[in-house]
């Protein structure tokens, strides 16, 4: 007897073990923290009802009061088809309802219930803000490559500033969106699409191309839905061509400083040579891609050959003389912190990095600059410059002309840059002194 209640006991034990023991993990897709959403609220009238099938007239959301620009028409036409969803539910007060079709201010609904409405009645639909993921918009007719991330970046501003969107964070798509191709047919997979919501959270996404066609842009955006992988919207504008062009134009993302591949003039390094001019009398620079000399193990680097003049030539006589190497974008910048780069000298130098534009002080065309100054040495050196730390530059002769120390007179912008330059000049390297710089690893932090 005894040594049958120890094998119960043993049995129940055993049993218990197994029930506690830890069950094997499931790997499960990692799913992006969602997106917080907010409540906002449109009022609409009952015009008809047909059995549990209700119609509505909605008062669509007013568009942004900027008149005239494509991208507000552009993001009015997504606001007004989708500023609610065929196939989600909602609530008209508090009865719940399933949309079945939106035609412009038209929403048909079915009750889940029976309605308490009657025609002519008044009421009010609250709604989530919908989550939105925005794969980058595409140029793929034309040269202005900028023109689809303005178009892109001054969409979301508005669809945000709107109240109806949450847009996710375009460092949250990773590579989530690239397989979503939306050609001249819109045809697309939509397994894909589901599963790309899925894992972002998102109930819509929005895709753009522009094509250059004459004087205008021909701008196509799709809007997707992702419960159901179809395009449920289609919307097409045309725009004028400088609409997207000079100021307006602004590169948001890093700076394409590893020089391995591609042509380094395509992502706005000045190349060639100069000879006098700002190199002053005598002087000469030459920038150009060396295959033989690159940073951390690898191949190529910018090179700057230069040698400083005697002195300034009579055109450039209110410049210091200088040799230097130019990335020339229009950048917004305030995303970022600083700026790192890998450098080396074939002696020893201090060179000056400068961020700059163009601006105008009495209708004269005036240089803004702010930088500050680095150790150039005979080994490759890593060199991190926060922009914090940049102060305004200051021309020779000040105080003799009113294009002098104008640095001073406006802040430093990162949203608005036009040009970066890495630089020897008098002020740092004795006139005469030649010699070659090599830069490599160029980025933003």
């Amino acid at each position: 007897m005894k040594k049958l209640s120890t094998l119960i006991g043993m049995i129940i034990w055993t049993i218990l073990w197994i029930g506690c023991a830890e069950s094997p993990q499931v790997k499960k897709e990692k799913v992006i923290e969602p997106v917080k959403r907010g409540v906002f609220t449109l009022p609409a009238q009952v015009e008809r009802i047909e059995g549990d099938v209700i119609t509505l007239r909605i008062e669509k959301p007013a568009p942004p009061k900027v008149e005239g620009k494509l991208t507000v028409a552009l993001a009015q036409g997504v606001i007004d088809t989708c500023y609610v969803l065929e196939g989600k539910e909602i609530f008209l007060d508090r009865t719940k309802v399933k949309v079945l079709r939106v035609s412009g201010n038209q929403a048909q609904v079915k009750a889940s219930e029976k309605t308490p409405f009657a025609v002519g009645n008044r009421v009010i639909i609250p709604l989530e803000k919908k989550i939105m993921a925005i794969k980058d918009f595409e140029v793929v007719v034309g040269s202005s490559r900028d023109a689809a991330k303005f178009v892109q970046e001054d969409i979301t501003s508005l669809l945000v500033d709107s109240g109806q969107f949450s847009v996710v964070e375009r460092a949250k798509l990773g590579t989530l969106l690239e397989e979503i191709q939306l050609g001249q047919t819109g045809a697309i997979d939509p397994g894909t699409v589901q599963k790309a919501g899925k894992l972002l959270g998102a109930e819509i996404i929005l895709t753009g191309t522009l094509a250059a066609s004459g004087e205008q842009w021909n701008v196509n955006l799709r809007l997707v839905n992702t419960e159901t992988g179809l395009i449920t919207a289609a919307i097409h504008q045309l725009g004028p061509l400088h609409e997207f062009t000079g100021e307006t134009l602004r590169e948001y993302g890093n700076i394409d400083g590893s020089f391995e591949s591609g042509n380094p003039t395509e992502a706005g390094w000045r190349m060639g040579r100069a000879v006098e001019g700002w190199t002053g009398v005598g002087g000469y620079q030459r920038v150009y891609l060396d295959t033989k000399e690159g940073a951390n193990g690898t191949k190529q680097s910018l090179a700057l050959a230069f040698k400083l003049g005697s002195k300034r030539t009579p055109e450039w006589e209110n410049n210091w003389v200088n040799a230097h190497l130019n990335n020339q974008i229009h950048r917004e910048l305030a995303g970022f912190k600083g700026i790192k780069f890998f450098v080396k000298g074939s002696d020893d130098f201090t060179f000056r990095f400068n961020m700059g534009l163009t601006g105008k002080v009495q209708k004269e065309s005036i240089i803004f600059s702010w930088g500050t100054e680095f150790p150039v040495t005979k080994e490759w050196k890593g060199i991190r410059i926060p922009f914090s730390s940049l102060l305004p530059g200051r021309l020779p002769n000040q105080a003799k002309t009113p294009r002098q120390g104008v640095g001073n007179a406006i802040p430093f912008d990162t949203r608005n840059v036009e040009w970066i330059s890495w630089m020897a000049n008098e002020l740092y390297v004795e006139k005469g002194k030649e010699g070659t710089v090599w830069l490599d690893e160029v980025s933003f932090y």
